[in-house]
């Protein structure tokens, strides 16, 4: 009777246990790793946007090539409307021809001037030489009177001469200032018609290097396209080196510390369908900031570096789906996080048993994904409580 009672009770306590939610321990060889989420890009890229032109602010958009075009150096992969630049350039011109006519117009006006002085002072050189003459000759001009009104003669040529010569030499100066005031003006605009030709031949942007077009979105995410305003520092469309692709990723703040340089990273790509691509962690940022307003959650920066890219198939921008491997884990049960309880801060798990349940000691190695890896005294095929 009494073996009879003990049964029924076990049969009670297992009977009560078995309903209870659990899994089955799998013992196994698992890769522990952190999946997060990333966006392609190249380490090495050119970016292009409006070309430096004074007095121009603001650009419109009259040409630019589709995304994912093949370029080479030199092929116009974007264009802007140069009508302004067209009337400044014939504003400049105007100038110039005025300018030059003037210049030649002056040239002219000097001569004639020069020419002039030339004579004038001819004129009075023969005037003085006579009154010298005629004050050293005798006879009827030695009379006192006659002698005084030649000396007096002599003395009003001299100082004619004098004169003249003075504003000859005052006139030289001021033809040459006049000329290289004249001559500067017309370097200047001539500068600026130059300039002109060359902001106009600017607004025609060529590429940098060989590459594939890619868009950079602008305000509001919105891609470049013909027709748009755009201002001077905007950037519109990026070359990237294909060989020298990167995965742009976020750590979240309480992942940091299970990730290190160096760590290798699977790689699987939304657009490429079954292949994985293998990378390495390069670079992990230092300074912890909010992802983004629509997900106020605090992230690290990292750059995973892709160790053989596939020119022909990946592209900037492509979503990617990412394993960082931290390291391998021999012999361990995965269970979920919830099934772990702790007794004076050991961890344990509670297994079905003849007596309904039996708690475990175990060491928790590591976790991802809600799930703990588990190290203990447990046996392929036992039922872990959740």
């Amino acid at each position: 009777m009494k073996k009879f009672v003990i049964a029924l009770l076990l049969g009670v306590l297992v009977g009560c246990g078995s309903d209870a939610p659990s899994i089955t321990a799998q013992i196994e060889d698992v890769n522990l790793s952190l999946a997060t989420t990333g966006e392609l890009a190249s380490s090495e890229t050119i970016e292009v946007g409006p070309p430096f032109v004074r007095r121009t602010w603001q650009y419109k958009i009259s040409f630019i090539i589709p995304e994912g075009t093949w370029v080479k150096k030199g092929d116009v992969i974007v264009g802007f409307d140069a009508q302004q630049q067209h009337e400044r350039l014939r504003t400049s011109k105007n100038k110039l021809a005025t300018e030059k006519k003037k210049l030649q117009s002056q040239a002219l006006d000097n001569e004639q001037n020069v020419e002039k002085l030339k004579l004038d002072i001819a004129e009075t050189k023969m005037k003085l030489l006579k009154a010298e003459r005629k004050s050293t000759q005798d006879g009827d001009y030695s009379r006192a009177l006659d002698i005084k009104k030649l000396k007096i003669d002599l003395a009003i040529a001299t100082k004619e001469m004098a004169l003249i010569t003075y504003r000859q030499g005052n006139k030289k100066q001021q033809v040459a200032l006049d000329n290289q005031i004249n001559q500067a003006e017309v370097e200047r605009l001539t500068a600026e018609v130059n300039e002109r030709k060359k902001a106009i031949s600017d607004m025609k942007v060529k590429a940098p290097k060989d590459g594939i077009v890619v868009y950079l979105p602008g305000n509001e995410q919105k891609k470049p396209a013909t027709g748009d305003n755009v201002f001077m520092a905007q950037k519109l469309i990026e070359l990237p080196n294909l060989n020298k692709m990167i995965v742009r990723t976020t750590i979240a703040e309480n992942d940091v510390s299970r990730i290190s340089i160096g760590q290798k990273v699977a790689i699987e790509l939304d657009a490429i369908q079954d292949k994985t691509f293998w990378g390495k962690v390069s670079a992990l940022g230092q300074v912890v900031r909010v992802k983004s307003r629509q997900e106020p959650s605090k992230v690290y920066d990292a750059t995973i570096t892709i160790d053989e890219p596939d020119v022909e198939l990946m592209r900037p921008g492509m979503a990617a789906r990412l394993k960082i491997q931290e390291r391998a884990l021999t012999q361990v049960v995965s269970v979920p996080l919830k099934s772990i309880h702790y007794d004076n801060q050991q961890a344990q798990v509670f297994v079905k048993s003849a007596l309904g349940k039996s708690a475990i000691d175990v060491a928790v190695l590591g976790q991802s994904a809600g799930n703990a890896y588990i190290k203990g005294d447990l046996s392929n095929g036992d039922q872990i409580l959740r």
